[in-house]
């Protein structure tokens, strides 16, 4: 199967560049498509670096950069014998140091995995200094967190020897070509109203579509080489396909009640609150389309490409659509950000910022 276009060349957003030592130049501004993709690049035309820091909260990023390295260091020889993965702080820095001056066993390298060194002391990097300063050249060593204070001594001293990779969370307008992607990884490939159908019950959660695509793999079986919407709607779980569209249309039709049940339920199954926001967001986007697009005379299958869903989906856009104007769309766009910046830095239950969001806007 070809690579989807998007993923034969470099991202238009690209703005950055490679020193003359092959660092990464230019990343404070870069997305995660470019990040992935730049490693990806790198590890096909040369060798692994000695030592790589990667960070994000996105795990099919993290996963999918380790598995570019991790191919590539250990391309010959006794993979299994030569992979070390470990976490803090079950592991210290210092036990790391020994593995990672082991040599490797009838290979050329040792790959060392340490992971969720956010929550490593500052005395104890000390530990592992003398590799970093000085790395073993018969080693990668990966370093991975969530979350990365930058204002740390040691993780200053990483940003000048090591290749940095920030992994962020792609935006909304990206999730459909990061559909693409995973299905391209499983040899399958989306007909567009069921890449919208799994952006819409799914959200934007990488490593959640990413499961989501492999179950409709393993239920279409290993022949199978595309999925249409309705392999879609018989693989996705029918309890999160009820709870997602029912709070989206509760929400479309403001129907408080009825929402405020929804988001419970979901957030019951497991959905996760920034992603039920971003569902919501979703939601409010489409319908502030299809409102525009109704007052430019747009209607059928014109208005469905303008607002970019499927028409299975259309007819409950129109009906909910009647209830709203241009003041009501700007006023919860802006409750929309409110909220988004309160789950990402109020030590209030984020519950309950969602609570508050759906009884401000319905």
């Amino acid at each position: 199967m070809a690579r989807p276009a998007a993923w034969r060349r470099r991202p238009p957003y690209w703005r950055g560049g490679e020193g003359q030592d092959g660092r990464l130049r230019g990343r404070e501004d870069l997305g995660a498509l470019f990040d992935l993709r730049k490693v990806q690049m790198r590890l096909e035309k040369g060798t692994p670096g000695p030592i790589y820091l990667l960070h994000g909260e996105e795990t099919f990023l993290i996963d999918q950069a380790i598995l570019a390295i991790r191919t590539k260091t250990l391309a010959s020889g006794l993979a299994d014998f030569n992979c070390d993965v470990l976490t803090a702080p079950e592991t210290t820095p210092g036990q790391v140091r020994d593995i990672v001056e082991t040599l490797p066993m009838m290979a050329e390298r040792r790959l060392v995995i340490y992971r969720g060194i956010e929550s490593v002391k500052d005395e104890a990097w000390e530990q592992l200094l003398p590799v970093v300063e000085n790395p073993i050249s018969s080693t990668v060593l990966v370093l991975v967190a969530d979350k990365l204070d930058k204002r740390k001594k040691f993780i200053k001293r990483l940003n000048e020897v090591a290749i940095l990779v920030d992994l962020k969370k792609p935006y909304e307008n990206q999730i459909a070509s990061w559909i693409e992607y995973i299905a391209f990884l499983e040899d399958l490939k989306l007909a567009p109203d069921a890449m919208a159908a799994i952006q819409q019950i799914v959200g934007t959660n990488l490593s959640e579509i990413q499961n989501e695509i492999r179950k409709i793999k393993q239920f279409l079986g290993p022949d199978a080489k595309s999925v249409l919407l309705a392999d879609v709607l018989k693989v996705v779980s029918k309890a999160r396909v009820e709870s997602v569209f029912s709070l989206t249309d509760a929400i479309g039709r403001r129907d408080r009640a009825r929402a405020l049940l929804c988001l419970a339920n979901l957030l019951e199954h497991g959905q996760n609150e920034i992603g039920v926001l971003s569902l919501i967001y979703r939601q409010i986007r489409i319908l502030s389309a299809v409102y525009d697009g109704k007052k430019a005379g747009l209607s059928g299958v014109r208005l469905s490409q303008k607002v970019g869903v499927p028409e299975f989906f259309l007819k409950q856009y129109l009906e909910q659509v009647r209830l709203w104007d241009s003041q009501k769309f700007a006023c919860t766009i802006k409750a929309l950000h409110e909220t988004d910046k309160a789950l990402k830095s109020s030590p209030v239950a984020s519950h309950i910022w969602l609570e508050n969001f759906v009884v401000q806007i319905c």
